[in-house]
């Protein structure tokens, strides 16, 4: 780690987390060897279904998500060395267990996303290009190098239903293309809107909280769309999305 200076408040205290959580691993016993006697066979296994490298790349995300998790549920702030070796004990102590627990969350979604990525091989036909294509492009979204720190702990099981959601559009896909379709274009249309929003923060700018809500209302609209049974964490719309839009661009 090291001392940097920021221009930037929101930016620094970001960066100051990361370099936090970098601390407290430095000054804690690592819990890989606990993870492996702890997770039975499968799970151990369910970490390789990642397609980032070795397999330790993805066990330090989940080590670093687990301590993101035990800073934030222990409401503990850190201005000086006595701050710090509090966390640290109670980093030390939740460490082993918190990492097991997440990384049984993250075996249970690779399993999964493996099981749909079977499903999207082969050929496809002209009528369903357009989800697989959007299928794709979402899933590289929800999963990539980092992918369990940068979402969080708390977010591990909506994870697990946005791809229970497209296992089920796979699914229905072939009963009714164009229904599929018809919810693809509504989507995407949120989805560019979002986008262009995006694009005016400026680089290596914080991004909005705004900004990031809408991210996850579009994937409840996913859901909502193809597997409305699994449910949804709140009400959702493409209309309601519309509208924190054009609250969001008054913000930017």
């Amino acid at each position: 780690v090291e001392i940097k200076l920021f221009d930037d408040e929101a930016q620094a205290q970001a960066v100051n987390a990361v370099g936090l959580r970098e601390l407290l691993r430095l000054n804690v016993p690592s819990p890989i060897a606990h993870m492996q006697r702890t997770l039975p066979n499968k799970a151990k296994l369910g970490l390789y279904y990642h397609g980032f490298g070795q397999v330790n790349v993805l066990i330090d995300d989940i080590i670093a998500a687990a301590v993101d998790q035990i800073i934030v549920n222990s409401g503990l702030t850190v201005g000086d060395q006595t701050s710090f070796n509090t966390l640290r004990d109670v980093v030390r102590t939740d460490l082993a267990d918190a990492v097991v627990e997440i990384a049984q969350k993250v075996e249970l979604s690779l399993s999964l996303l493996n099981t749909i990525n079977k499903k999207l091989k082969g050929k496809v036909s002209l009528d369903m290009v357009m989800a697989h294509g959007d299928i794709k492009s979402q899933i590289s979204s929800l999963v990539f190098k980092g992918f369990v720190s940068e979402l969080g702990a708390s977010r591990l099981d909506d994870l697990y239903r946005y791809l229970k959601a497209i296992e089920r559009r796979l699914e229905k896909l072939p009963v009714d293309p164009n229904k599929d379709r018809v919810a693809t274009i509504g989507i995407d249309n949120v989805t560019k809107a979002y986008q262009v929003l995006c694009n005016k923060v400026a680089k290596n700018a914080i991004i909005p909280q705004a900004l990031i809500d809408i991210r996850w209302m579009i994937e409840e609209l996913r859901v909502s769309l193809f597997a409305q049974t699994l449910g949804t964490k709140f009400p959702i719309s493409e209309k309601r999305i519309k509208q924190q839009l054009a609250d969001a661009k008054q913000l930017l």
